[in-house]
C-alpha cells in the first residue's frame, strides 16, 4: 500500500515512480479523523439552516436575516473556515446575540452537507465587556481565551485514540508485500506481521487559533499555531516497536476580506495547513501526509497539515478561484521534494448544479517513473488538467444526484496522454425513515501501454480521504490507485441525526497487465482480476466534543494478488474502533 514509488531503490537517494496517490489517507491507509472536523475548508455546503435559541426569543426573524446576511453563502458555496471565524466574531460582538455555533449534519453519506447555525440571543442588549479564560480566569470559558469585539483567540484541542485488528494483513503475506520497504523494522526480511496484528494509536494535538479586525469591519487577520503528538504500542501492520513523537503540525497566518452584506470575498495565507481540492479526488489532505514506519498513527492519520502552504482564494458573485502551491508533508529521510501548483476555477450555475475545472503543473520533484523501457521519465514538468460537474438532489425531497469529474495529463519532456476520471449517479428518500441512499459509481485511472512509445500511467498525485478515495480500507495498501478500475456500490442509512451507517461493496479490475510504478510484488500482472472488498463504517457524534467511529471490512484477493502470493493469499479482514474529541 506504501507509494512504492517514494520508497523503492532508495539506495540511489532517488524516487521512484508514482508518489501518493493511490494511498488514500496518509500513508498507512487509515481512515483519518476526518469526521471529527464538521466543518473543514472547502467543503460543499448544501444546505444552510438558521436555528434561534429558544425559538419563540424575541426578533428571532430578525436575527436569522442578520446572520444569513453576515454568512453571505449559498447552496453549492464551499465552506470557509476562516469565513466562519469572522463571522462569528463579528456576530457576537452585537449586543443582540450572546453566542453562535457552527454545526453539520450531512445526510445520505454526503449527498448533502447541511450548515447549522445555531443563535442565542442575549436577554438584554448591552454593551459587551472582554470575556475568555485570560479575563475572567473561569474555566468555563474554556476554549475560548479572549473575545473582545471582532477579536476573537480561543484553544485548540483536540485528539483521538483508537484500537485496530487486523487478520491476515498483507493477505497473510507480509514478506511478498512489504520487503525491501524502509518503513518496516527489518527491510530484508518485511513486516513480521503473522496471521494478525492488533494495536493502539493515539494523538493529541494542541494549540492556538484567532481572527481579528485589521481594518474596518470587512478586513480580518487570522492565524494558528499547533503541535501534535501521536503515539502507538503494539504490532501493526508495519512494525511492533513502541513509538510517540511531537511534531509541529500548523503554523499559518493570512488575511481574509469579508465585507457583509457581500458576495465578495478574498483570503490568502501561508505556512503549515490544510488542504484538500473538491473531494480529494485529486489532491487530499490525507493523501500529502506520511503516517507510518518511525511516524506513528498508520491507521488514525493524525497529521493533516502540508509542510508548507500558500492557499489564494476569491469569489464574485457566482463565480470563485483558488490557487495554491503545496509542499506536501513527506516523510524526511525519503523526500522527494515534490512541489505542487495549481489553479481551481469554479461556478454555481444554478442551487444545484456546480461545474469547476483544475490545472496542476509540478515545477519540481525527483520521483521517477517506471516503465518497461527504462528510460529515466521524471515527475518533474507534469501538467494535470481537469473538469469537475456536480448536481445535488433536490433539498428536502427525495431525488437523483449526479457527479463527474475527468483529468487529463501531460508532460513537458516526454510523450505521456493520462487520464482518470469517474462518474457516479444515485437517489436519497429523504421523507423515507432513516433516509436511505443508494449510489453507484464508477472511477478508472489509466495503466501504461507498453507497446507504445507514450507514457500513460495516470499519476494520481495525492488523492485520498476514507469516504471518497481510499477505495477499499484493505485492498487499497497493496494497490495504488493508478492503473485500476473500480465499481463501487454504496447503501447510507441515517438511524438518527447522529447515527450514520455506510455500507461499501469495491470491486477492482486492472486497466493493464504492465503495472510498474506500483507495489514491486504487483509490477506484472498475471491477471486483470485485482479483488474485492466489502466495508462497513459506523459514525457516531457521541456529544458535541465526541465522535465514535467504528470499521469493519473484508477484502477478497483477486488472480493477480494470488498469484503474486503463489496462491497463498487470504482474505484480509479488519476491525477498527476509533474516538475522537476536539474543543
Amino acid at each position: 500500500m506504501l507509494v512504492w514509488t517514494l520508497v523503492w531503490m532508495m539506495a540511489s537517494g532517488t524516487a521512484v515512480a508514482q508518489t501518493g496517490a493511490g494511498i488514500g489517507v496518509g500513508v498507512g491507509g487509515g481512515p483519518g479523523y476526518e469526521a471529527l472536523q464538521p466543518l473543514y475548508g472547502g467543503e460543499t455546503i448544501t444546505a444552510i439552516i438558521v436555528m434561534v435559541e429558544p425559538p419563540d426569543a424575541p426578533g428571532a426573524e430578525r436575527l436569522d436575516t442578520t446572520v444569513r446576511d453576515a454568512l453571505s453563502l449559498r447552496p453549492g458555496d464551499p465552506w470557509n473556515p476562516i469565513l466562519g471565524a469572522a463571522v462569528r466574531a463579528r456576530l457576537e460582538a452585537r449586543p443582540d446575540i450572546r453566542a453562535i455555533e457552527f454545526a453539520r449534519r450531512e445526510i445520505g453519506g454526503g449527498v448533502e452537507r447541511q450548515l447549522i447555525v445555531t443563535v442565542f440571543p442575549a436577554t438584554v442588549e448591552a454593551s459587551k465587556p472582554p470575556r475568555g479564560l485570560l479575563v475572567t480566569g473561569d474555566p468555563g470559558d474554556f476554549p475560548l481565551l479572549y473575545r473582545k469585539g471582532g477579536r476573537y483567540l480561543r484553544v485548540i484541542l483536540n485528539g483521538g485514540f483508537g484500537i485496530y485488528s487486523d487478520g491476515n494483513p498483507w493477505f497473510d503475506s507480509p514478506e511478498t508485500f512489504t520487503r525491501g520497504n524502509p518503513l518496516v523494522v527489518q527491510p530484508a526480511e518485511g513486516a513480521g506481521t503473522g496471521s494478525r496484528a492488533s494495536w493502539a494509536e493515539a494523538f493529541v494535538q494542541i494549540g492556538v487559533g484567532g481572527v481579528t479586525p485589521v481594518g474596518g469591519d470587512d478586513l480580518y487577520g487570522f492565524g494558528a499555531l499547533s503541535g501534535i503528538g501521536p503515539g502507538s504500542v503494539g504490532r501493526d501492520i508495519f512494525r511492533d516497536d513502541p513509538r510517540a513523537t511531537f511534531d509541529l503540525e500548523l503554523a499559518y497566518a493570512g488575511l481574509l476580506y469579508a465585507p457583509q452584506d457581500e458576495r465578495h470575498r478574498f483570503k490568502v495565507s501561508a505556512g503549515r495547513q490544510n488542504f484538500t481540492l473538491n473531494s480529494g479526488f485529486l489532491i487530499s489532505q490525507f493523501g500529502s501526509q506520511w503516517n507510518a514506519g518511525p511516524r506513528p498513527g498508520v491507521y488514525m492519520s493524525p497529521r493533516t497539515a502540508h509542510d508548507f502552504a500558500f492557499l489564494a482564494s476569491g469569489r464574485l458573485g457566482d463565480w470563485s478561484a483558488q490557487a495554491f502551491w503545496l509542499d506536501p508533508n513527506e516523510n524526511e529521510p525519503i523526500e522527494s521534494h515534490t512541489r505542487v501548483a495549481g489553479l481551481n476555477l469554479r461556478r454555481q450555475t444554478t442551487r444545484r448544479w456546480a461545474l469547476d475545472g483544475s490545472l496542476i503543473y509540478i515545477p519540481r520533484s525527483d520521483t521517477r517513473y517506471l516503465a518497461p523501457d527504462a528510460r529515466p521519465r521524471l515527475r518533474e514538468g507534469l501538467w494535470t488538467v481537469a473538469g469537475h460537474a456536480h448536481r445535488g438532489a433536490r433539498p428536502g425531497a427525495p431525488g437523483a444526484w449526479l457527479e463527474a469529474e475527468l483529468a487529463y495529463q501531460w508532460h513537458d519532456d516526454f510523450p505521456m496522454a493520462a487520464w482518470a476520471g469517474y462518474a457516479e449517479a444515485g437517489w436519497i428518500a429523504r421523507t423515507t425513515p432513516w433516509t436511505p441512499s443508494i449510489s453507484y459509481r464508477l472511477s478508472s485511472f489509466s495503466g501504461d501501454d507498453p507497446d507504445t512509445s507514450r507514457y500513460e500511467r495516470f499519476d494520481t498525485l495525492y488523492s485520498g480521504g476514507l469516504d471518497q478515495w481510499l477505495q477499499g480500507i484493505s485492498i487499497n495498501k497493496v494497490l495504488t490507485q493508478a492503473n485500476r478500475r473500480t465499481h463501487r456500490v454504496r447503501l447510507n442509512l441515517s438511524p438518527t441525526p447522529r447515527l450514520n451507517l455506510t455500507f461499501d461493496v469495491y470491486k477492482h479490475t486492472a486497466n493493464e497487465k504492465n503495472n510498474l510504478g506500483a507495489n514491486p510484488a504487483l509490477g506484472t500482472l498475471a491477471s486483470r482480476d485485482l479483488g474485492e472488498e466489502i466495508q462497513l463504517t459506523v459514525r457516531w457524534a457521541l456529544s458535541q466534543r465526541l465522535f465514535l467511529q467504528g470499521i469493519a471490512g473484508i477484502a477478497f484477493p483477486g488472480s493477480a494478488i494470488e498469484d503474486a502470493t503463489d496462491g497463498d493469499a487470504e482474505p484480509w479482514n479488519t476491525a477498527q474502533l476509533q474516538l475522537f474529541w476536539g474543543f
